[in-house]
């Protein structure tokens, strides 16, 4: 039997979605614990879908979280209707969900209890949040408490992602969060979708979120600059990094630029700015987003290398697939290239958390990929 497996439909009957998992189910060894992902008319009937999964799979913790598409190492599906999942053997899975009034709230909560079950160890942690409200600060509280480095996760389509524990019983909340121990800690790499219009240069002046000066030019005559030799009107987003700027391949955040301040000459980007961050001007762009996900595929098997990664786990941002790529499929093709016909499932995602110089962060227009060994 294989230690993994994966499973999508494409249906609007969660009837229909349990039965490809309870198919699924015998291909692996004492499932350990499952994640499955739906969209359109699933997604929107998530609770029903719950119930049918929990009679499906009995004794195997699992969590559901929608998206606008789901895939597998088969191949993506976009604007559909349809169910995707993973299922794996070894290791001790629990899931928790976190009841919250906001998102701030929702990550307090879960940092509390992240913390009270990482005193001894640290779990990988998958997280699932609605995006209403959900902020790059809003990851405070996982920095402060310090808890596991192994969290990476993804926003919803808006709905509660839903919790089904071993003995059966279903839960929801605005976040939730699936920890896996007793497996090796995760390969995780992350890939923006982006074209770097000018390199990156130190930020030397901010006033909380607002770049005022890189490298001693004004903010907004450096966007000004590089704004000139675009073609047509692109959306232009800010890029942080971290390190120095000429070593390798630097590890990115996306971010809006959310306003100019024309007295200033600056940038509204976000709180998460600070004097000798790394910035620069980006597009979106296919090419660009092609290679950097094979880069980061690449990487991620050369890191993985003595260990066989047993499934995967891909959230991508819904503004890349066909969207991006004019063609369905591009981003699974890659990772199969890669990784063969190793399992893996994921969700087309309205944000991405993964880690970023050492904590968790939010990530935008990004594809991270999670490779999962057993222990070594």
């Amino acid at each position: 039997m294989a230690g993994a497996t994966s499973f999508v439909v494409q249906t609007r009957s969660a009837a229909r979605a349990a039965r490809e998992l309870a198919a699924a189910l015998p291909r692996v060894a004492r499932p350990a614990g499952a994640l499955v992902f739906a969209s359109g008319a699933l997604a929107e009937s998530a609770d029903a879908l719950a119930r049918e999964l929990a009679a499906a799979a009995p004794g195997v913790p699992l969590l559901l979280a929608t998206g606008a598409g789901v895939l597998t190492e088969r191949g993506e599906v976009e604007n559909d209707s349809a169910a995707a999942g993973v299922i794996w053997a070894g290791g001790r899975t629990e899931v928790l969900s976190i009841t919250a009034a906001g998102a701030d709230e929702a990550m307090e909560g879960l940092a509390r209890a992240l913390t009270d079950r990482s005193a001894t160890s640290a779990p990988t942690a998958l997280s699932f949040v609605r995006p209403e409200g959900f902020s790059p600060a809003s990851l405070e509280p996982l920095w402060s408490a310090r808890v596991t480095p192994h969290l990476f996760g993804a926003g919803t389509t808006g709905v509660d992602p839903i919790c089904i524990d071993a003995e059966g019983r279903l839960t929801s909340g605005r976040a939730a969060a699936l920890l896996i121990r007793g497996l090796s800690a995760p390969v995780i790499r992350s890939s923006p979708a982006c074209r770097l219009l000018s390199p990156l240069r130190r930020i030397t002046e901010t006033r909380g979120a607002l770049v005022t000066r890189i490298e001693g030019e004004p903010a907004l005559d450096a966007l000004s600059a590089v704004g000139e030799a675009l073609a047509g009107q692109p959306l232009v987003f800010a890029v942080l990094g971290e390190g120095d700027p000429g070593e390798g391949r630097p590890a990115l955040l996306v971010r809006a630029v959310q306003g100019v301040d024309p007295v200033r000459r600056g940038l509204l980007i976000s709180d998460e700015v600070r004097e000798g961050t790394l910035m620069a001007f980006a597009v979106r762009d296919p090419a660009r987003a092609r290679a950097d996900l094979e880069a980061a595929a690449r990487d991620a098997l050369r890191t993985a290398a003595g260990a066989a990664p047993r499934f995967g786990i891909y959230v991508s941002c819904a503004g890349r697939g066909a969207a991006l790529y004019g063609s369905p499929d591009v981003d699974t093709k890659i990772l199969r290239s890669r990784f063969g016909d190793m399992p893996f499932a994921g969700l087309a995602s309205s944000f991405e958390i993964a880690p970023h110089a050492g904590r968790a962060s939010l990530q935008l227009y990004t594809g991270v990929i999670a490779l999962f060994s057993a222990p070594s």
